[in-house]
């Protein structure tokens, strides 16, 4: 019989940490594993894990008015799901998610390990709720070799690269389908931002830029394709000061608010660069997507930018939070076509050599099968 991977989402909502286990499971398939999935009932998530073959059951994290249940409530619940699901290992798929397995490990008598993919600091209670696990993957070295310097155990860390389908993100020639749906000439000159809107990401960065170039190119039209989740008063006001930037200068009619996108392999082949301004970024699934369909990038090193992108040779990396060094980077691509179609294959070429998704999976098979 094939073993059961029993698989922790703590969001219903499809970010880059859901996209890059999805394209696990769908390159992996159903030979290997069984696969069964526990997330909440809101957002799309669920929908995508059944369409990959996997059962999905309900994760209950919050009561009836929408307030987290209370630690030991929800422990309870974590076990009793486990227990009645009979897996064979337990996977979290994100750091927050793996520190509440780790919490109920010891009461279990599987193996648990989680994915690490985000880099922030942690509590001494939290590394050692996360130690609880198995085993832990982090999606870079960067993230690594952060949580190693908090007190994450070495002997229970490996890297493992999120994995990006060059055959479904491969650059074709535009269409001027996204042109033609915002009303732009085809002169018009596409700049992207992909991600969820939020502070880490720095997007009010590239609204910066805008204005500062807005006398030089006019044809520069500036794409914000995602969403905000947070209902943070905070994140509320940073949305919307991307708009009131733009605005401000006079220039909201070249600010274009996409939210989310069902089509991004589409979009990506249709833009003239794209601007990724983290401020951290442990692995940006984006600019994975971005380099396989051989895009000019600018992006902040920051994080494990810097393992899927060299700076000068398939990016250019800037520092984060400095606007003159962004608006030189983006005035530079501008004026330049042939260095953004020389990033642009580099970029590619690393993506197929380093990140292909076939060899992503069989990493995270073995993981798995190790513990098994």
């Amino acid at each position: 019989m094939r073993p059961k991977i029993l698989l922790f989402f703590e969001y219903g909502t499809l970010n880059g940490g859901e996209f890059s286990m999805l394209a696990m499971l769908e390159s992996l398939g159903l030979n290997e594993f069984e696969f069964v999935a526990a997330a909440p009932d809101t957002g799309m998530l669920r929908e995508r894990l059944e369409q990959c073959g996997a059962q999905t059951v309900p994760l209950r994290l919050r009561d009836s008015q929408g307030r987290k249940l209370p630690a030991a409530q929800f422990n309870s619940h974590l076990v009793a799901l486990i227990t009645q699901l009979t897996p064979d290992l337990v996977h979290a798929n994100s750091l927050s998610m793996g520190r509440m397995i780790g919490r109920v490990a010891s009461q279990l008598s599987i193996p648990c390990v989680s994915h690490l993919r985000d880099i922030f600091k942690l509590s001494k209670t939290a590394v050692s709720d996360l130690n609880q696990n198995s085993g832990l993957i982090a999606v870079s070295k960067a993230t690594q070799d952060f949580h190693l310097k908090q007190g994450i155990l070495p002997d229970k860390t490996q890297v493992i690269y999120n994995g990006v389908d060059t055959d479904v993100f491969h650059p074709h020639p535009a269409t001027g389908f996204l042109k033609h749906e915002l009303g732009l000439s085809s002169d018009a000159f596409l700049i992207a931002n992909i991600g969820q809107i939020c502070l880490r990401k720095g997007q009010t960065l590239l609204a910066q830029a805008a204005v500062a170039l807005a006398d030089e190119v006019p044809e520069a039209n500036y794409l914000f394709v995602g969403e905000r989740h947070s209902q943070k008063q905070e994140s509320a006001a940073y949305e919307n000061d991307i708009r009131r930037i733009f605005h401000e200068a006079g220039i909201e009619d070249r600010l274009f608010c996409l939210g989310f996108r069902n089509d991004i392999p589409l979009i990506l082949n249709e833009i003239d660069l794209m601007v990724h301004t983290a401020h951290q970024e442990p692995l940006g699934r984006v600019l994975l997507e971005a380099g396989s369909c051989a895009r000019p990038i600018i992006a902040t090193k920051v994080g494990g930018t810097a393992e899927i992108l060299s700076d000068g040779t398939s990016a250019l990396l800037v520092p984060p939070d400095n606007i003159n060094a962004l608006t030189s980077a983006i005035r530079q691509m501008l004026m330049d076509s042939e260095l953004r179609n020389s990033l642009g294959r580099q970029a590619r070429t690393s993506a197929i050599n380093k990140f292909a998704l076939p060899v992503a999976s069989a990493s995270l098979c073995s993981f798995w099968k190790s513990f098994l």
